[in-house]
């Protein structure tokens, strides 16, 4: 069965952007890179909600690589996995390849998951995450946690209803500060 990846950047005090949806507290080193391309070599599809999937599909396409930033593969990568956005409100999906998912994201995920293929795994998309994190789908968990305190966001993981106990997988610091922690849920 294909796994379900959470790849996600927070802040100290658990927020994913700022209030206004900003992460230009955002700075990557070559081996918070390096991260990110292992968790992309495992994947053949990416789940985006509508926003975030709209704000990826402004950059990544005119992306160019640069010395100390993200490189070809990460720029490939992102433009020619699988994009499948959970949106009743996106038109079309300009970024291709793409596929619009209307179906509830918990049925749908479900089904993606019985399918062939590789790893998929979600980033950004905060309300689509919550949703999947409340609805048991998330069989890893990549976070980085930057050094900084916003002190005010949007968060990640909100679920009232439960509680999700993790075990902790890995932990890394980069020369940034940045703390890299991989968990499973504890099942």
């Amino acid at each position: 069965m294909r796994r379900l990846i959470l790849d996600t950047i927070i802040s100290l005090d658990g927020y994913y952007t700022s209030p206004k949806g900003e992460i230009d507290w955002f700075d990557f080193d070559l081996e918070e890179i390096e991260w990110s391309k292992q968790i992309l070599r495992r994947v053949d599809a990416m789940l985006y909600g509508r926003v975030t999937y709209e704000e990826f599909s402004q950059f990544w396409p005119k992306a160019e690589a640069a010395p100390g930033g993200f490189d070809s593969e990460i720029i490939g990568q992102l433009n020619g996995l699988n994009k499948i956005v959970f949106s009743r409100k996106l038109e079309k999906a300009v970024w291709q390849p793409a596929e619009i998912v209307r179906e509830e994201p918990l049925t749908a995920v479900a089904k993606l998951k019985r399918k062939p293929g590789k790893d998929m795994v979600v980033v950004g998309s905060g309300k689509l995450v919550s949703a999947l994190v409340s609805g048991g789908l998330v069989d890893e968990y990549r976070i980085r946690v930057r050094p900084i305190i916003l002190g005010a966001g949007k968060q990640c993981f909100v679920d009232k209803e439960s509680r999700h106990k993790l075990k902790l997988i890995s932990a890394k610091t980069f020369p940034s500060g940045v703390v890299g922690l991989h968990y499973e849920p504890a099942r």
